[in-house]
């Protein structure tokens, strides 16, 4: 509206000059030495006004010109940096692709002019071990670190990452513990080090770091519990394989308060506390385990246990509360082979069979009834034990 009443106002006022000049044109005189210039006012406006836009347009023109290198430098910069963002495109894609030369190839040559060195790096470096190339992979992660020191963390996780994939443990063992001294608390660093010893299977390690992932949250909740059981197992397993008894005994002292009693746990303790000899030690904490829970595999260790007769009268009062365990019977069954009570032997292996029959309840049987100069019973219930064993 404005912009309006100005045009409309200029209008006028260029209208009314018009007719005054039109009634007088008036008359300018320019005289300089003897050089003299006679004109009309209308004329002498017009090529005023002519020469200004033409002096306007050349000073325009010369500013421009002046410019010109700088402009050209910048659209040359420009363009470079747009053929750059376009090559590492291109490499990204074929890195997600599969075509890991052709880019690395990109990836590498958008380098001088890119303005995120440190992707293109760390990318090549993955396109570089996914072509075998370790010592080229190395390289690259170099570079990136000198590219941009503070991207230190960054570029030795991708390191370690690429180490643990490609099975290079020592190394990647190395690039975790200084990772490690760089950022203690780091959750990744945490999580790629329980990779790590779960890789190598070094269960004691592993069991030194289980506080720090429950503690940065890095495995929570059910996941946590299961991880945590499975180390102790595995190491508790280790350790009678290779019969390093005082390590297990003090592994088993420090176990978290949640798994003291664990039956799995200490199944495998008491299995190797059973081929020691160790069968009061063993007793003990079966039954303080079987106290607390019933287990199947536990009561079944119970019945191999070479104890005295309270051992059978603790395992006679677990019946009122598992009276169909078929594992509870044969445990009887042994205890009362031990202690000679042959009726109440044959009586419980019986009831073990009858409940669920497995070749173990059979052997046991024919042992029996070959104590009992019953041949043909024991030959029955060996045959019908073997034949059991060979269809499981």
């Amino acid at each position: 509206m404005i912009r309006l009443l100005i045009f409309f106002i200029v209008l006028l006022i260029s209208v009314y000059l018009g007719i005054q000049l039109s009634h007088d044109p008036g008359y300018v005189l320019v005289s300089i030495n003897h050089w003299s210039i006679e004109t009309t006012l209308w004329f002498a406006v017009i090529a005023l006004i002519i020469f200004f836009l033409l002096f306007h347009c050349i000073f325009l023109l010369l500013r421009k010109l002046s410019r010109s290198p700088t402009s050209f430098r910048d659209w040359q910069n420009k363009r470079r940096i747009l053929k750059a963002q376009a090559k590492t495109q291109q490499g990204l894609i074929e890195f997600s692709e599969g075509y890991w030369s052709q880019a690395k190839n990109h990836l590498i040559k958008a380098l001088p002019d890119t303005d995120s060195p440190l992707l293109n790096y760390l990318t090549a470096a993955r396109a570089a071990q996914e072509m075998g190339d370790s010592k080229l992979r190395d390289n690259y992660l170099r570079e990136a670190q000198q590219s941009m020191p503070n991207a230190k963390i960054a570029v030795e996780l991708t390191q370690a990452q690429l180490q643990l994939a490609n099975q290079q443990w020592e190394q990647a063992l190395a690039t975790l513990r200084h990772l490690q001294d760089l950022a203690p608390r780091h959750p990744y660093v945490l999580k790629l080090l329980m990779r790590l010893y779960i890789e190598v299977k070094d269960w004691s390690q592993l069991i030194e770091l289980l506080p720090e992932l429950k503690k940065h949250q890095v495995v929570t909740g059910a996941a946590f519990e299961r991880l945590q059981h499975q180390t102790y197992l595995q190491a508790i397993s280790d350790l009678t394989k290779y019969s390093q008894r005082e390590a297990l005994t003090k592994l088993i002292e420090h176990l978290p308060k949640n798994l003291s009693q664990d039956p799995e746990l200490m199944a495998e303790y008491c299995r190797f506390l059973l081929t020691c000899n160790e069968n009061q030690k063993a007793e003990s904490i079966l039954r303080q385990c079987l106290r607390r829970q019933f287990s199947e595999n536990l009561i079944n260790l119970y019945g191999q246990v070479k104890g005295n007769d309270k051992q059978l009268t603790f395992a006679e009062s677990l019946l009122k509360k598992q009276p169909h365990s078929a594992e509870l019977h044969l445990c009887l069954g042994r205890l009362c082979l031990n202690s000679n009570l042959w009726g109440k032997a044959k009586s419980h292996f019986e009831n073990s069979i009858s409940l669920a029959a497995t070749p173990e309840a059979y052997e046991e049987l024919g042992k029996l009834l070959e104590r009992l100069n019953d041949q043909g019973g024991a030959c029955t219930a060996y045959r019908q034990g073997l034949a059991l064993a060979v269809h499981q």
